[in-house]
């Protein structure tokens, strides 16, 4: 059995800080003449559930499309359960009191429970997110070799109210480094047991990240 772990794009889609989000054209529609229906679509390349590499903040760094597919399978997923509110980072003490569990992943899940605004307040979801401390994500680069990834419930690692806390953040995942990190995860109702997660992006080329669809198998 599968069950998904991403959210569907659409034009409502919450977008980073509320930037731009999804539009869609028809360049031509059967109920409107047209022999098929077929459309343009526009939108940002970290919009919805997403994932960064190395080139997102490192230009001579990794793309997405520059992986294997064996890259994106994950065979050692582990989630916490980490609680946070508008702003708040997750912290270096968070994460040291759950050292063993990190210690056997490789796909860090973390799950803030900020993800019930995505659809109850958009406004706040996209301007108000939880972020992750640059400490905390230097300690997972650090201490935690096995770990290739790390899964989030809320729309970026960087809290918009504390933009240069994320960017410090992502460098130290990222730059130099094989390392994914999957913003924008859809975790609520993550199952009690899970074989493998596979995260399946978008591989375009000229860019560093892409969107992705993420499936557990359990």
């Amino acid at each position: 059995m599968w069950v998904i772990l991403s959210h569907k794009l659409s034009v409502k889609t919450p977008s980073f800080a509320a930037g731009p989000s999804l539009t869609i054209r028809a360049i031509k529609e059967v109920r409107a003449g047209g022999s098929s229906n077929s459309y343009s679509l526009s939108f940002p390349n970290h919009l919805g559930t997403h994932i960064d590499a190395s080139r997102h903040v490192d230009d001579k760094g990794k793309a997405v499309s520059d992986y294997p597919p064996d890259a994106f399978a994950f065979t050692r997923p582990v989630i916490l359960d980490l609680p946070k509110g508008e702003s708040e980072l997750v912290t270096l003490g968070d994460l040291k009191r759950h050292a063993d569990d990190i210690k056997e992943a490789d796909l860090l899940l973390i799950r803030t429970g900020f993800q019930v605004h995505r659809h109850r307040n958009p406004m706040k979801y996209m301007t108000m997110n939880p972020g992750v401390s640059a400490e905390a994500a230097k300690y997972l680069a650090d201490e935690f070799p096995q770990l290739r990834a790390l899964g989030l419930d809320f729309i970026s690692l960087s809290a918009v109210q504390n933009r240069e806390e994320g960017r410090k953040a992502h460098t130290a995942l990222l730059s130099g480094r094989d390392f994914f990190i999957v913003e924008d995860m859809s975790l609520s109702k993550f199952p009690r047991r899970v074989r493998r997660i596979l995260v399946v992006p978008l591989f375009v080329e000229g860019i560093d990240s892409a969107p992705c669809t993420v499936i557990a198998e359990t």
